[in-house]
């Protein structure tokens, strides 16, 4: 058994023995220096940092049918100088402001910009930049294509089987027709006459 530092304050939380027991096991195997009690907080902290994050990248700004998450860098680029923006804390922040997509883009370059085709996004994690307009004529594609409820998608779903049903069924009378044409053809009334004859040796 591992020695554990020192009382905890509050009690180790409730663990299933059989989990335990693996912990236990791994700590041995791989000689790991941590107790049990270390390697538990460690876990919960580890847990706990990740749902952290995970709410913090549920943050961004909406554009219309575009989600931008935190930390998103939008560009442009006007008389062959780019000028850039960032999503801070659910706003478009460029030169230190929040504004629309649409009043970014006319504070660069004044009227007559479309938004969308002006501006160009890089996601979180990503490399690549990509053209806003293009990204939202795929989004809409997907969307359209996808089912918009329960009920839909369960319509969908059983259409296709239906379908496929249908499908094979056709298949299967298909086969039954030709297995009866090879046995009508073997039937008496459809032999020639030399060919019922008995063999004579």
């Amino acid at each position: 058994m591992f020695p554990e530092y020192g009382p905890t304050a509050l009690p180790p939380p409730s663990i299933p023995p059989a989990i335990y027991d693996e912990l236990l096991s791994y700590l041995r195997k791989s000689g790991c220096p941590l107790t049990p009690t270390e390697a538990i907080n460690n876990a919960i902290k580890l847990w706990i940092g990740q749902q952290q994050a995970n709410l913090v990248s549920e943050r961004g700004y909406q554009w219309k049918q575009l989600f931008l998450p935190n930390a998103t860098r939008v560009r442009m680029n006007f008389d062959g100088q780019w000028h850039f923006a960032c999503i801070e804390d659910d706003e478009l922040m460029y030169q230190g402001r929040a504004m629309s997509p649409h009043q970014m883009v006319l504070q660069i370059a004044g009227n007559g910009r479309n938004a969308w085709r002006e501006l160009w996004l890089r996601f979180p994690g990503q490399r690549d930049w990509s053209n806003a307009d293009r990204l939202r004529t795929q989004l809409s594609k997907r969307t359209a294509s996808a089912p918009k409820s329960p009920e839909e998608a369960m319509s969908a779903a059983a259409k296709a089987m239906s379908d496929a049903l249908s499908t094979a069924l056709t298949l299967v009378e298909h086969a039954n027709h030709q297995s009866q044409n090879q046995l009508e053809r073997r039937l008496p009334r459809y032999r020639r006459t030399e060919d019922m004859m008995e063999d004579v040796d």
